[in-house]
């Protein structure tokens, strides 16, 4: 009975699969909003918005998924809506990153994001890091803050990002609630908010790239600002599933897929910079992932005795 606790349940694994997903799409985000370049980002991040309410909203129903018990409980409005306006700046702040050419310095924000959710999961879940997470978390540690020292200013952008998301996760891990559901909740609270500033922005800029040309390319802007809530959805409503079932030390960890993803397709794709920084720092969090999936496979070994 001794070795049951430390066996991955059928919950955490189903949790792990969900957050490599959820996290491997997040890395490759750059790709598809740099397609729409052209476009202001207010306006996609209005898009992004609307869309992923229809998305959610399409899929409560044909589901007929239960979202009045969330619209009744007390508790689903203290938690929720604070996690709708931090998912919503976090959106505005990658959006605006991506279309200034920053992707590099996303990705550091997305390193950082995992030590502060390991933090999150330590200081209001009482979660217990072991020796080799502690190890892992402190290499981390040195990469990061070298990479930071190294970048010449103070990363504002980097440090936005990784606050709103793991204050996301923790929310969305205290709430518990149903995935799907708990998305659309989430948008329906953004939805008019947003349309209201895309008006704005709109009359502000000229901005007009939804169904603003009947041309090919026009029609392809639609698309693809329409295709930005699924897109937006579906990465989310995996998250949620892993933060439910997996610790946040653990999701912490996971969380390093989207920024080397993001770091490779930054350098290699677009032409940003790679230096030594980035080398030390990538070998530094790599090594700390290496030992963690090392702990982690051999806790799946270990099969509960009967």
């Amino acid at each position: 009975m001794g070795n049951s606790k430390t066996a991955l349940t059928r919950e955490e694994k189903r949790g792990i699969l969900a957050g490599i997903f959820c996290y491997a799409l997040w890395g490759l985000f750059p790709i598809y909003w740099k397609l729409l370049d052209e476009v202001h980002p207010g306006e996609i991040i209005v898009h992004r918005i609307v869309w992923c309410f229809v998305t959610t909203a399409l899929v409560v129903l044909i589901a007929r998924l239960d979202i009045m018990s969330l619209i009744r409980d007390p508790r689903a409005w203290k938690i929720l809506v604070p996690a709708a306006v931090l998912v919503t700046a976090n959106w505005s702040i990658f959006i605006f990153a991506v279309s200034i050419d920053r992707i590099v310095e996303t990705s550091i924000g997305y390193y950082l994001n995992p030590l502060v959710t390991i933090l999150f999961g330590v200081i209001f879940f009482r979660e217990r890091l072991t020796r080799i997470q502690l190890v892992a978390v402190t290499l981390c540690a040195i990469g990061l803050a070298f990479f930071t020292w190294s970048y010449g200013h103070f990363p504002w952008i980097s440090i936005g990002l990784a606050l709103t998301f793991a204050a996301y996760g923790a929310l969305k891990k205290k709430g518990g609630y149903p995935p799907v559901e708990a998305l659309a909740f989430e948008n329906a609270i953004m939805v008019f908010p947003a349309i209201i500033a895309g008006i704005v922005i709109a009359h502000i800029t000229g901005s007009h790239a939804f169904l603003g040309s009947m041309s090919a390319h026009g029609w392809l802007i639609t698309l693809l600002l329409i295709g930005a809530g699924p897109v937006t959805a579906l990465p989310l409503i995996f998250f949620a599933r892993a933060a439910n079932d997996i610790p946040l030390s653990l999701l912490g960890f996971i969380q390093y897929l989207s920024p080397t993803l993001s770091l490779l397709l930054g350098v290699f794709v677009y032409g940003e910079t790679f230096t030594l920084a980035h080398g030390v720092c990538l070998g530094l969090i790599w090594t700390g992932i290496a030992l963690v999936s090392v702990e982690t496979a051999m806790r799946g070994r270990v099969s509960p005795k009967r």
